[in-house]
């Protein structure tokens, strides 16, 4: 499917206000404080059309084709960097709110791929990584067959366990630790619209707790990559220490997501 867009419509709120997400907000919520946002079928589904929007918004092939032309650069990878993250936003929202807990096949290949490409964007990438890219740009389709209410409770009660199964380890194996690193990430992408339309309130907070748990997990992933990529190591055969302050801090907001998505 060959995505549009018309950069004259208004900027959808998600991307308007996607860095100011990332700032604290100077509040200190109670677990009473917040609501059951996500029991909501209508709000989920609203939910995933404003992720939706931005990513069409953002999403611009002959923009990402020119930039893949180009010799590296910073404005290029900011570019494409950017893309992924918006895919992967409404990829998370697939999990959580399609029946099949899944995107489609296309979007799926083109995050993966543009993932790897950038991931390696300094190093020469193979020509393979590119073509993957590239293939999938007209195969995206972004029709969605939502869940109920309770599929989307027991897909988030099973995210949160192997959270808490993994979080039991101080000291995973890369595969493993990169798995709970992808889990933060989810649980922060489900957060986001939320986030942007309960700016500086309780929602922005929620999901800056967990974003900033997944930053961090990511930097100590990401210079493992690294090493991986310049041959100082063996990647897969590598291991990391999860951080007592990523254990505590889980513990300490898995109440709050709990709430909101209707699980207590």
């Amino acid at each position: 499917m060959k995505i549009t867009i018309e950069k004259k419509k208004p900027e959808p709120v998600l991307v308007s206000r996607f860095l100011g997400i990332r700032q604290q907000p100077e509040i200190n919520p109670a677990v009473e404080d917040f609501s059951d946002l996500f029991s909501d079928e209508q709000y989920r589904k609203h939910s995933f059309e404003e992720a939706k929007k931005a990513f069409e918004f953002i999403f611009d092939k002959r923009e990402i084709l020119q930039h893949l032309r180009r010799e590296p650069n910073e404005a290029s990878l900011s570019y494409l960097k950017t893309v992924r993250r918006y895919g992967l936003i409404l990829k998370a929202l697939y999990k959580f709110m399609d029946s099949s807990h899944k995107c489609g096949e296309g979007l799926h290949l083109f995050v993966t791929f543009l993932g790897i490409y950038n991931d390696s964007y300094w190093t020469p990438p193979s020509g393979e990584i590119k073509k993957g890219v590239v293939n999938n740009l007209d195969a995206i389709e972004l029709s969605v067959n939502f869940t109920d209410t309770s599929g989307f409770k027991e897909y988030i009660t099973s995210t949160l366990s192997e959270m808490e199964t993994l979080l039991q380890e101080r000291v995973l194996p890369v595969d493993q630790f990169h798995t709970l690193r992808k889990k933060f990430r989810l649980s922060s992408n489900l957060m986001q619209i939320a986030a942007v339309e309960d700016y500086g309130g309780t929602s922005h907070w929620l999901f800056y707790s967990i974003f900033e748990l997944s930053v961090e997990m990511g930097k100590q992933h990401d210079d493992l990559v690294q090493k991986g990529l310049n041959g100082e190591i063996d990647y897969p055969k590598s291991t990391l220490e999860v951080d007592s302050h990523v254990v505590s801090e889980f513990q300490r907001i898995k109440p709050f997501l709990e709430r909101v998505c209707g699980l207590t």
